[in-house]
């Protein structure tokens, strides 16, 4: 089954920054794979095509954002993985479980740290979120 990987959190918790970085480790463990940069920006929306398996990116998670379109795409262009922010409750999280017919769920909470504490907790999250793309694509 596919895999959808949602990062959940309240606002400013890192989740977009934590998407971003798990990304980069994703394009620096498979550097030849098709990146189709769709939105870069504060937030990305992103396609990565490794090994003929297609990885949707989207850090965007607030209700109202590009969260929904993004996330149909995905959906509709057959993504294998799917990695999201979504709030921690509410509209983002409902529309996520959606998809559940389609795709087994992954939630990853992300909780506050101190400024201090931040970087390496938002590395610790990509590299959980990294080693979760790897194993759905193994």
């Amino acid at each position: 089954m596919k895999t959808l990987i949602a990062l959940r959190g309240t606002a400013n918790q890192g989740k977009s920054a934590s998407i971003k970085e798990a990304y980069l480790l994703l394009k620096q463990a498979y550097p030849n794979a098709i990146v189709e940069e769709i939105w870069i920006s504060v937030d990305i929306t992103i396609v990565i095509t490794i090994n003929g398996a297609k990885v949707g990116i989207e850090s965007q998670g607030d209700p109202n954002s590009r969260l929904f379109p993004s996330l149909k795409h995905f959906a509709k262009i057959g993504c294998n993985v799917i990695i999201c922010a979504t709030r921690t409750r509410g509209g983002t999280v409902d529309f996520v479980d959606t998809l559940k017919k389609q795709y087994s769920i992954q939630w990853l909470n992300k909780s506050g740290t101190s400024p201090r504490g931040r970087a390496a907790a938002n590395s610790a999250t990509a590299n959980d979120i990294f080693t979760r793309v790897k194993l759905a694509l193994d």
